[in-house]
């Protein structure tokens, strides 16, 4: 009987079967990349919730990861270099911190490149200071 309580249980608390990172994730609903992306400015400058899947990981530490949705994407950078995550990590995740849209030198740009193995970016990005990551299993 108990086993038959616990099981719808377990299935309604998705969070009960992810990894997280850095500090405890509060509650709230996040909000999605593609959507942060097409109006920065509403959704920066105070920590907010934000979803989307792994697509690239600092394979140096483990310090960032990009979260791409629908096109979209934002690199989320572990503030201060708080926490790292494994540099294998894939699939869904939610960063929380705040989102920024930064420029990139050229000089940042050769680090992320040639020390930590990421893609070009782009001149300027969508960044978020993560106090919290979690990736679901």
């Amino acid at each position: 009987m108990r086993t038959l309580l616990i099981l719808p249980l377990l299935l309604l608390a998705p969070s009960a079967f992810a990894a997280n990172y850095g500090a405890p994730m509060p509650e709230g609903e996040p909000v999605s990349i593609d959507v942060a992306a097409r109006d920065p400015a509403a959704h920066g400058g105070a920590p907010a919730k934000f979803s989307g899947r792994i697509t690239e990981v600092c394979q140096k530490k483990g310090c960032w990861v990009v979260l791409e949705h629908e096109g979209a994407t934002a690199r989320v950078m572990a503030k201060d270099h708080g926490f790292e995550v494994p540099k294998d990590s894939t699939g869904a995740a939610v960063a929380y911190g705040v989102l920024e849209q930064e420029p990139i030198s050229a000089e940042h740009a050769r680090h992320l490149v040639e020390d930590d193995g990421a893609k070009a970016p782009a001149e300027r990005e969508l960044r978020i200071v993560a106090t919290a990551i979690e990736i679901a299993d």
